[in-house]
This record gives C-alpha cells, structure tokens and sequence, in this order.
C-alpha cells in the first residue's frame, strides 16, 4: 500500500514539473524551429530565383528566336536568294551574359558584361538583346568583355532595309542616334523600315534587327539620301544579353 501511495504521489508530482517545465521547454527549442523555418525560407527562395533566372533566359533566347523567325518569314525567297540560309541558332553559339555596367558618356557609348576570354568570348563578337543589335565585343578581360555600341560613333554595321534588300551602312552618331549611309538617291527607302544585319563582313549574322528608320532626306547635291534611324533594342536598360558566335568562329569548328 506504501508503494501504491508513493507511486501515486510521485506520479502527480512528476505531471506538476512536466507541466511547470513544458512553457521553459517550448522556448528552449524556439530558437531551433526558427532557425528551421529561416533554412527552408532560403532555400526555398535561392530555388524561385534559380527558376526565374531560367526563365528569364529561356524566354530572351525565345524572342531572339522570333527575331530570326519573323525575318524568314517576311522575305524567306529573298533570303535564299541573296544569301543563302540563315542558319540556325543553337546553344553552341550564343551565350548568354549580364551586363555589369553602361558608360554615362553620350559620345563614347559602350558596355561592360559578365563574361570574358576565360568563357570563350571572342573579340569582335555579336552581342544582342531580346529587340535587335546592341554592338560587337572591342576588348575582354577574363571575366568581362567591353561591348562598342551600335550608337557610338567609331561604330558601322552593314545593314540592309528589310522591306527592300537594299544595302548600306548604319553608322554612330552618338546620344543613341544613328545614321543609314550609303543609299543612293533612288533607293526606295521609307520612314518606319526596318533595318537588318546583312552578314557582310562575317561579324553579325546576317537577318537580325538593328533600327528603324526615322527620316529620309534628299538633298538637292548629293549623291546619297540622308537617313536617320533609330536602335531597336534597348540601348540603355538591357540586363540580360547574347553573345553571338561570328561566321570566322563557325568555320574554326
């Protein structure tokens, strides 16, 4: 009978301690539930941003694709004609890079990005966004490349009017302008055509959007129309850009 009394008692003092020391044992191991709940919050976030960077680059690749696409699509028998197939854009030759910083100057315009010798870029290659050209690799480090845009002055990209075939040069005028030299005085060219790498040259590709013309002017004189026009893609905000393999660099392979 004594043990069934001391069981008892012992019993109903140790439900009083559990119950007295549970609160002090919930907050002992609050620490640790925090700590869990931060790790998977991190981890759960460090995996929406390495999709959302997927699919961010999956969807640039998509409308440099379109690029190509509606090209082929609005002049594909004039394509064959004067140059042949276009080609096709795999994973072998582009890479896609960020860009690290824009110059501030409205006379010498360029670009740094993320990605330099030791990635495999190459001087002189074609970089784009997700509009049209943005300019040609001028110098590289081992990690980032110089990248001269379309719009800076020492810059000149042959070009062709898309609606027409006819041939010029888009040349730099700075404070992202450019100008369509070269097309004689009978060329029929019109404000709102759009003006696209030709492939002369072997530096750009040939078929992918650069500006869009914005004046025609014939000067009584001249041998030449004076065009304007302006870059089609996003010369001052694009993040996200591809590097494109030249034709000199298909060949090496």
């Amino acid at each position: 009978m004594a043990s069934d009394y001391y069981g008892q008692y012992m019993g109903s003092f140790r439900n009083v301690i559990t119950t007295t020391l549970e609160p002090f044992e919930r907050a002992a191991d609050l620490p640790i539930q925090l700590h869990h709940w931060y790790m998977q919050g991190v981890t759960d976030i460090a995996l929406l941003e390495s999709e959302l960077l997927q699919v961010k680059t999956e969807n640039l690749m998509l409308k440099v694709r379109l690029q190509r696409l509606d090209s082929t699509e609005l002049e594909l028998d004039r394509l064959q004609r004067l140059l042949g197939t276009t080609g096709r854009m795999t994973t072998q030759s582009l890479r896609v890079a960020s860009v690290l910083y824009y110059s501030s100057s409205p006379i010498s315009q360029y670009l740094t990005i993320n990605k330099g010798s030791m990635d495999g870029v190459k001087t002189n290659q074609a970089i784009i966004d997700a509009y049209g050209v943005l300019g040609q690799v001028i110098s590289l480090t081992p990690v980032s490349s110089r990248v001269l845009l379309i719009t800076d002055p020492d810059h000149q990209l042959p070009v062709r009017v898309q609606r027409t075939g006819q041939r010029g040069i888009l040349t730099g005028l700075g404070h992202d302008r450019l100008n369509l030299d070269f097309v004689p005085l009978s060329s029929r060219v019109e404000v709102g055509d759009i003006l696209v790498t030709s492939g002369l040259g072997g530096v750009f590709p040939p078929g992918y959007p650069a500006a869009e013309v914005t004046s025609v002017i014939q000067n009584p004189g001249m041998s030449y129309l004076t065009i304007k026009a302006k870059p089609l893609s996003d010369i001052n905000s694009s993040y996200e850009v591809l590097v494109l393999s030249n034709s000199r660099d298909n060949n090496e392979r």
